[in-house]
Order: C-alpha cells, then sequence, then structure tokens
C-alpha cells in the first residue's frame, strides 16, 4: 500500500511540473474554455438588402476566385502571428480592397458550403445542403453557365473531392450536397472547361473501384471524350494545343497532397497557364474557382498544425494569384470564406497584459468535432471592379459584383468550345 503512494504522488508531481514546462515554453497555449451561453431570438427576415454597387468603368477580363473553406478572421490572425507575429504582412494583407461578408442561409443564420457556396454562384440564398437551386428547389443559373454562352473557359479547383459542396455549387443542381454521384454527372455536363480535384470514386462504378450504383463509367467517358489527369506528373508534362476540356482527378476521395497528387498552388499555376493557351486560340476570357477545402475539415477536428498546414498551401496561392493580378491589369481576384469553423479564439495568455512570447488560442464550438459558426468573414479583392469588394457585404452580393465587373450582361454571346 506504502508503494501505491509512493507511486500516486510521484505520477502526480510529474504531471504537474510536465503542465508548467508545457504552460512556461509551449508557443502555442491550447485549451477549450468552458462558455456562457445564451439564447436570444432574432427576426430572421429573408429579403436581402443589395449592396449598391459602384459602375466599373474599365472592365475585368478574368476572374480568380480563391475560397478558404472554414476560414475566418482568426484563422488569419492566428496564422499571421505563428508565421511572424502580430506586425507580419501576408498575402492578404496587400490587397487593396478589403471587407467583411455576412454567411447566413435562406433559413439559417449559420450556413454550411452548399448554401453559401450556391449563393457566390448564383446570386441567391437558399437552404442549407441545397447546391445550385433556390430555396424552392428550382434550379439557378450560375456564373459559370453564364460565361459559358460568352466565350470564357471555366475551372474549378478544390483539394477535397470535386463533388463536394462548394466546387458544385459551380456546377450542379441538386437538392441535396451529398447526392455525389448526381453531382459527378453533372461536373462531367457542366460547362466547366477544366475539373481539378479529387474524387475518382463518384465517377466510377462498384465494378470498376468507384461506389457508382448506375453501372455508368464517367471515367472512361472522359477517357473517350477530352483529356485525363491522373497524377501531379501529368499536369507537368501536359502539353496538348486542342480545346478538348481537361479532368484531373488526383485521388478516390480527396487530396492528400502526397508526391503524386497536385496541391493547390500547382493547380492554379496549371489552370491559369491553360487558360491563357485558350484565350491565344480565340477564347474571350477565364474565370477560375479554387477552394481550399481542408481548412475547413482541420477546424472540424480542432486539430491546430492541420490548420496551420492548410493555411501555409492558401496563403501561397493567395500570393501567386494577387502576383498575377498586379502583372495583369486585367484580371481581378477576389479571396473569401464560404463561413468560420470552430470558433477560433485568440485569448489573453496573461491576466497582466504582459509579453510572454505566447499564443493563446482555442476552438469554441465543440472539442474534436467544430461546427460552423455564423460570424462575418473577410474578403479581399485587387483588380478590376475590386472597389465593389468592400465595406460590409451579403454572400450574394459578390456575385453580382463579379458580374459587375466583368461586364456580363453586356458581352456578346460566344461560342468557345
Amino acid at each position: 500500500m506504502n508503494n501505491f503512494f509512493k507511486y500516486l504522488l510521484v505520477a502526480i508531481i510529474s504531471s504537474i511540473v510536465t503542465f508548467l514546462i508545457i504552460n512556461q515554453y509551449a508557443p502555442l497555449l491550447i485549451e477549450v474554455p468552458e462558455k456562457d451561453q445564451k439564447i436570444f431570438p432574432i427576426d430572421f427576415k429573408k429579403d436581402v438588402n443589395p449592396k449598391e454597387l459602384k459602375q466599373v468603368d474599365v472592365k475585368a477580363r478574368n476572374i480568380i476566385l480563391l475560397i478558404g473553406d472554414g476560414m475566418g478572421p482568426t484563422h488569419i490572425s492566428v496564422y499571421r502571428n505563428v508565421q511572424g507575429g502580430p506586425n507580419h504582412k501576408l498575402s492578404f494583407d496587400k490587397f487593396d480592397f478589403s471587407g467583411y461578408v455576412k454567411t447566413h442561409a435562406y433559413n439559417s443564420l449559420v450556413t454550411d458550403s452548399a448554401a453559401s457556396a450556391t449563393a457566390f454562384s448564383s446570386g441567391i440564398k437558399t437552404i442549407n445542403r441545397y447546391v445550385g437551386v433556390d430555396h424552392n428547389n428550382k434550379p439557378t443559373k450560375n456564373i459559370t453557365e453564364m460565361l459559358f454562352e460568352k466565350g470564357f473557359v471555366n475551372t474549378i479547383i478544390s483539394t477535397s473531392e470535386i463533388t463536394h459542396a462548394t466546387p458544385a455549387a459551380f456546377a450542379s443542381h441538386v437538392s441535396s450536397r451529398y447526392e455525389k454521384e448526381e453531382i459527378a454527372e453533372h461536373i462531367y455536363n457542366s460547362k466547366n472547361h477544366i475539373v481539378l480535384g479529387g474524387g475518382t470514386d463518384y465517377f466510377l462504378p462498384i465494378e470498376e473501384g468507384g461506389i457508382r450504383e448506375d453501372g455508368i463509367d464517367f471515367v472512361k467517358k472522359i477517357k473517350k471524350n477530352f483529356h485525363y489527369l491522373e497524377t501531379k506528373k501529368d499536369i507537368d508534362n501536359f502539353n496538348y494545343i486542342d480545346r478538348k476540356r481537361i479532368f484531373g482527378l488526383f485521388a478516390e476521395d480527396d487530396l492528400e497532397r502526397t508526391e503524386f497528387e497536385p496541391n493547390l498552388l500547382e493547380m492554379l499555376d496549371f489552370s491559369i497557364r491553360e487558360s491563357k493557351r485558350m484565350i491565344a486560340d480565340g477564347c474571350k476570357g477565364f474565370f477560375i474557382m479554387a477552394e481550399g477545402s481542408k481548412i475547413d475539415w482541420a477546424s472540424h477536428d480542432n486539430d491546430y498544425e492541420y490548420y496551420l498546414k492548410e493555411m501555409q498551401e492558401f496563403e501561397k496561392t493567395v500570393e501567386k494569384a494577387l502576383n498575377y493580378a498586379q502583372e495583369n491589369n486585367d484580371t481581378l481576384v477576389i479571396v473569401t470564406a464560404d463561413h468560420e469553423t470552430g470558433g477560433l479564439l485568440i485569448e489573453q495568455d496573461d491576466a497582466r497584459y504582459r509579453d510572454t512570447g505566447k499564443m493563446k488560442i482555442s476552438w469554441n464550438t465543440a472539442i474534436g468535432r467544430g461546427t460552423h459558426t455564423g460570424i462575418m468573414i473577410p474578403v479581399f479583392a485587387q483588380g478590376p471592379g475590386a472597389e465593389n469588394f468592400s465595406g460590409v457585404m451579403d454572400n450574394t452580393d459578390l456575385f453580382f459584383a463579379m458580374k459587375e465587373a466583368l461586364g456580363i450582361d453586356n458581352l456578346e454571346d460566344y461560342q468557345c468550345k
């Protein structure tokens, strides 16, 4: 019995010493605090007050829309501090215009990616889980379909499966984001010239190793009619001069960015290069939507290192797009998020506000299964029409601001097959 108490005392002392050492020297102090909560009744009006847009006289020819899924203001602040402290300058800080975006869905204060991305792609509020349809489940015309009719090259990119809610909103019209087999079919038939991401499972029938129960082999169809890329090497070696559509499906599900899979920056580089080639061959301009999907996934998992790794990849991609816009004054770059995930918070790490050389951060929605929040998310813009992406906006306003930047309503119909 004496030995038991001796070992117990040693364990307690060791735990206390370990805690004190970690608390003193760890670069991040991480804890999930108990929260005081209160529920307030609100008047949830369905009518949106649209932003009064400024007329854009010199129109954009190209748009690059970068979406950091789940990326709230604090995600950027924490990443900035980790990279170089509060005065460090990130690519986000170099844009001429910035603002905040309200994210609520048609009937919910907290949105999901499907409803939010549909607001971006179509300019309408819809119900969570709905993709490319309004709250009455009627299909809405999205910006890639509009631009296809004007002779533009359209691209959708994702680091998750390409059938995920955000890219799906720019290519499909379904009543549930979970109808991924139907979304895959819609993407195959969509007005997007370049499709890059994961998700081969949703394009292949069960007998070919996929999950499709209808027996349709869309990968076989792609290989027959278009260009099909399976690895990062295929991107590096791509050298075709025809106008065939390009499908890059680099994983069965989401991208892990192994040595065989491209990352977000590499996929953006490829899509810009190929879009420019098609413009030189007669197309009118390009539209690229690229999603850094896994900022959201890491935040759901409350995984700090995972989130920082995803932020690093996304920020490098933002830097590339911003540099391109600064070198090509006909290109509008927009950077935003669909919603915030996890309730990430920077808190006081010392009771006396002393300089400790540490940062205390915490997730504040759920331990190990963080959820979306209803806070406003940031937007940054550079290029023709960027002035309309400032102040406080609704997420539907982004669609109309993009239309104004390109002058879609005044463009003549043109075929760029």
